[in-house]
């Protein structure tokens, strides 16, 4: 099902049992998992079906450090997100970025690579990726003349990648996502406000708004944030 945000009187609540923000290959992977299942899932979408530049305007910032493409020009702002013009190039985490480093500020995850292995090799399909296998030894049994440079092994070591057709994720999964009774996508509800409980222990309410002028309450058991890693942050 797909909802206009725009359409609806403002003050409109929404409700669910799920509500996942961000509909682009992380959303829409995720939401792709809940269909046909009993859960009422609800999709929320910053932008439309196409490109529109006043939504993508709230993508535009500055960022500091190491030399970026403009984030208004990396990421896009509708259904689909970045796979709109992503090159496909996939590969996952490498174990070490999971690991706290003293050098690395804000470094260290609370799980380890191994605790995502499992979901990487289940979301290989969406983006129409191969076998959930990555390393290079893997790869010489299939392809004996991939022979790594002689370098030193201590100091640089060999990754291996894989590409998506590129998958637009916004033109493959739309008839899925539109279609799928329990998956209610909501259009134009960018998220601007998030509500926790006193402990800050889950969110309870998040509040969507548009360029129409509309405000809407979302209401969930659950909420994922799935705005990619910028976006999340900022």
């Amino acid at each position: 099902m797909h909802i206009d945000a725009r359409t609806l009187d403002t003050g409109s609540t929404i409700q669910g049992d799920i509500c996942i923000i961000g509909a682009g290959a992380a959303g829409i992977s995720m939401a792709l998992e809940w269909i046909n299942t009993p859960h009422q899932v609800i999709l929320l979408e910053g932008g439309g079906f196409e490109y529109d530049d006043q939504v993508q305007e709230l993508y535009a910032g500055k960022s500091s450090g190491q030399h970026y493409y403009p984030l208004k020009s990396a990421r896009l702002h509708y259904f689909g997100g970045t796979t709109g013009h992503w090159a496909g190039f996939c590969s996952p985490f490498d174990e070490i970025d999971f690991i706290r480093r003293d050098w690395v500020d804000h470094s260290g995850w609370p799980i380890t690579k191994n605790d995502l292995d499992p979901f990487y090799a289940r979301a290989q399909k969406y983006p129409e990726l191969g076998p959930y296998e990555y390393s290079l030894a893997w790869w010489q049994k299939q392809h004996p003349e991939f022979i790594p440079l002689p370098l030193d092994e201590k100091v640089v070591w060999n990754k291996m990648w894989q590409f998506s057709p590129p998958t637009s994720f916004g033109t493959k999964y739309k008839d899925a996502i539109v279609k799928a009774k329990n998956i209610h996508l909501y259009t134009y509800a960018n998220v601007t406000d998030i509500k926790t409980n006193d402990t800050v222990s889950s969110v309870t309410e998040v509040t969507v708004k548009n360029h129409a002028g509309k405000t809407h309450r979302v209401n969930a058991k659950y909420f994922v944030l799935a705005c990619c890693s910028i976006q999340n942050a900022r």
